[in-house]
């Protein structure tokens, strides 16, 4: 025989069936505006990155460290790589895709001129290599206001 009168249990049972309803109407918006942000975070945290790194190798060109430039070179190429492919589904991609192809490839021709200026001592291919960052800077931070 029950004891109850089952209003305990109604109440109950009522109060565990709306939380759950309520947030299960909520869970789906939270992710998927957490999702977008997440997608665009490791884009544009890559570019800024770049950007950085090419600040780092404008400072090493200008104070003459040539070698040191040509790594910080390599380095900001392999950030573009991963860049590129981090943000292969943003929103404005190719836009990106167009300035971080420019970014790399005039940080290509840098560590080339700065391997040449270390290389043969002539600071005309440094002043190349500084020519061809600051190009690159100006596309990374068109990439970044897109990104």
């Amino acid at each position: 025989m029950r004891t109850s009168t089952g209003l305990i249990s109604t109440l109950v049972l009522g109060t565990a069936l709306s939380l759950p309803v309520t947030a299960a109407q909520a869970a789906p918006a939270a992710p998927a505006a957490a999702s977008v942000s997440a997608a665009a975070a490791p884009c544009h945290g890559l570019i800024t990155k770049a950007y950085s790194l090419n600040g780092k190798a404008i400072s090493a060109s200008r104070a003459g460290s040539f070698k040191k430039a040509a790594k910080r070179n390599h380095a900001t190429e392999g950030k573009i790589v991963n860049a590129l492919a981090a943000c292969r589904h943003a929103r404005h991609r190719a836009e990106i895709r167009h300035a971080l192809d420019a970014a790399r490839n005039d940080i290509q021709r840098a560590e080339h001129h700065n391997k040449m200026a270390y290389i043969e001592h002539d600071r005309r291919y440094g002043r190349a290599a500084l020519n061809d960052e600051d190009h690159a800077k100006r596309r990374l931070r068109d990439a970044a206001r897109y990104s």
